[in-house]
């Protein structure tokens, strides 16, 4: 019998993240998370949104520091940075990715 490639989308988009690897072996990280939508991926939460949204405000605001040479608004733009930056780490950003 030949497997398809929908075949084989089918199966990988059935595993969850804890047997996704087959056979004995140390734990993958995220091992007994909530299985996988036929996406991919799982969905974001309200603080990784609000960490893309300030992370994004930090690097406008530095565009308009830039050219002023303001002191406040790179004040801001490091705060609305390293702020995101946090509130990305909190709310376990990247463990949301594929």
């Amino acid at each position: 019998m030949v497997r398809t490639e929908q075949d084989t989308r089918a199966t990988r988009d059935m595993r969850t993240t804890r047997d996704s690897r087959p056979g004995p072996g140390p734990a993958l990280p995220g091992a007994g998370l909530s299985p996988r939508t036929a996406g991919g991926h799982r969905r974001a939460n309200g603080g990784s949104w609000a960490a893309v949204i300030l992370i994004i405000m930090g690097f406008v605001l530095g565009c308009f520091a830039l050219p002023t040479g303001s002191v406040v608004l790179w004040i801001l733009t490091g705060a609305a940075l390293v702020v995101g930056g946090a509130v990305g780490l909190v709310s376990r950003i990247m463990e949301q990715a594929y």
